[in-house]
């Protein structure tokens, strides 16, 4: 029942033109914060519809699809059930990681056939979301002139052997459990539903009771039988229909919740090297 309910969400957020569209861009995911990869998702959308008149934006990431399809993001077989349940011929999966110096922008267009092309980018912190040259030719742009190098500065005078630090490699902590939060929004919706049956019923008891006789022994037992009837039906709507809400509203907190972080706690190893050696540091600590 769960799984099914969720599959009714993915259908609302879908585009109402999905059923015509045959390339779908979903929203991108990573730990750049949401207003920056909500602009990244509008420019590449305008790269898919430049090639493509026919694509859309999606209203939902590939991760919350498989979810709603019942499969795991990295199983191969995922990809081909995320398009059959949007029955669009192709998907376009971005990824946003803040990385030093800007942001690293991976996409993949994911077709019917299991072909499946990539390109990934570094957008210079500063730069204008909407400057995807590394990205346009996935969707049959042109990537911009590269510029030339300034030739080296070549400095002659001795100075002392500086510390050099090489990038940091970063390994994600344990993401958010989005897979549970929204088990748990579908499960509170599906407990508030069966709770207002519970009170149609108990309220289709009370009418019986309202009209039972009450003239011989037996139509008083009855009576008595249907009042018990209906306080159980009734407590049954009040147990589900609480729960429901209490369990739908948690969920649904923390769902908003890890959708609104900006980054998430990682993990920096440093090479360092230094005049007579080299080390690692690691730290542990927010994004840069």
């Amino acid at each position: 029942m769960k799984r099914a309910v969720l599959a009714a969400i993915l259908l609302a957020a879908a585009p109402a033109a999905a059923d015509s569209a045959k390339l779908l861009v979903l929203q991108s995911e990573g730990r750049a914060d949401p207003a920056t990869r909500a602009k990244i998702d509008a420019a590449i959308v305008k790269l898919a519809v430049a090639a493509e008149p026919q694509a859309s934006a999606g209203e939902l990431n590939f991760s919350d699809a498989a979810t709603a399809v019942g499969c795991k993001p990295e199983a191969p077989s995922c990809k081909d059930e995320v398009l059959g349940m949007l029955a669009v011929d192709e998907i376009v999966i971005t990824t946003v990681t803040p990385k030093p110096g800007g942001l690293e922008i991976t996409v993949r267009r994911i077709a019917r056939s299991g072909a499946s092309r990539d390109a990934t980018m570094l957008l210079a912190t500063g730069t204008p979301p909407d400057k995807l040259d590394g990205i346009a030719p996935l969707f049959g742009g042109k990537p911009a002139e590269p510029r030339a190098a300034p030739p080296p500065v070549v400095d002659h005078e001795p100075r002392p052997s500086p510390v050099v630090t090489a990038p940091a490699v970063r390994a994600d902590l344990p993401s958010s459990n989005r897979r549970l939060e929204l088990i748990g929004m579908a499960g509170g919706g599906g407990l508030v539903v069966l709770g207002l049956v519970m009170w149609v019923a108990a309220n289709s008891v009370q009418g019986d009771i309202n009209t039972a006789p009450t003239r011989t022994r037996q139509d008083l037992i009855d009576l008595k039988n249907l009042e018990s009837k209906g306080d159980t039906y009734a407590t049954l709507g009040n147990v589900f229909a609480i729960t429901g809400v209490v369990v739908g509203g948690i969920s649904t907190y923390f769902f908003i919740r890890d959708r609104r972080a900006g980054s998430s706690a990682m993990a920096h190893l440093m090479p360092t090297v230094i005049d007579h050696g080299a080390g690692l540091v690691l730290t542990i600590g927010g994004s840069p």
